[in-house]
């Protein structure tokens, strides 16, 4: 098994988008669709002879469904997400700050949860629900190719915020736990800056 990942950092708060592809079967799925994400998206997918099959929304911030909506007119890929995120995507914005644009709402094609399977070409993924930084949030895991794509849950040198509404310490701190006892290779791709590794988060240990 050999996947291909492309990161796109787009929005305001640089939020990443990826596309992931499974390579031996050119099967495509995307995570989150932060604002202004979608043209590079699907041109990515385009030239790489993908074709993009699933959007898979990691929790419903305001910063990560900003092009849900249009994502899924422009490819037709049905949109999967955790029922707690759902009034995030159909009726999106911030409880923190008045936003000066407006996000269009997104329906939800499919709900998840923890322990299933999301299946991409020869690739499997199993959904994990960290709530912590949102209550829906969750991630997806892929044991076989050591790849974690894990929203905002957990970032170089730190975790997902815990001061904001809807954000729970206790939650965080169970999220972590569970990350804690992964390989140290599996590369962590996080919702916002570069990729990190399990290993190379020492501090994570504390929460074994």
């Amino acid at each position: 098994m050999s996947l291909t990942i492309q990161t796109f950092p787009a929005g305001p708060l640089e939020t990443n988008a990826y596309l992931v592809i499974d390579d031996a079967t050119k099967r495509a799925l995307i995570i989150d669709a932060p604002m202004g994400s979608t043209d590079d998206v699907i041109s990515a997918a385009e030239d790489a002879g993908a074709t993009i099959e699933l959007i898979y929304i990691t929790h419903a911030h305001w910063d990560h469904v900003g092009d849900a909506a249009e994502m899924k007119n422009r490819t037709g890929a049905p949109l999967l997400a955790h029922p707690l995120s759902a009034p995030g995507l159909t009726s999106p914005g911030s409880s923190a700050l008045d936003l000066p644009f407006e996000i269009a709402p997104a329906a939800i094609d499919g709900l998840v949860a923890d322990g299933e399977t999301v299946e991409l070409g020869e690739t499997n993924f199993a959904i994990m629900h960290l709530p912590g930084h949102e209550p829906g949030h969750t991630a997806l895991y892929s044991e076989a190719d050591r790849v974690f794509l894990g929203g905002d849950v957990l970032f170089p040198n730190g975790h997902g915020r815990i001061d904001i509404p809807g954000a729970s310490q206790t939650d965080m701190a169970a999220s972590l736990k569970r990350l804690a006892v992964l390989p140290g290779e599996v590369t962590v791709y996080p919702g916002h800056g570069l990729p990190t590794t399990i290993g190379a988060e020492p501090w994570l240990q504390s929460y074994r």
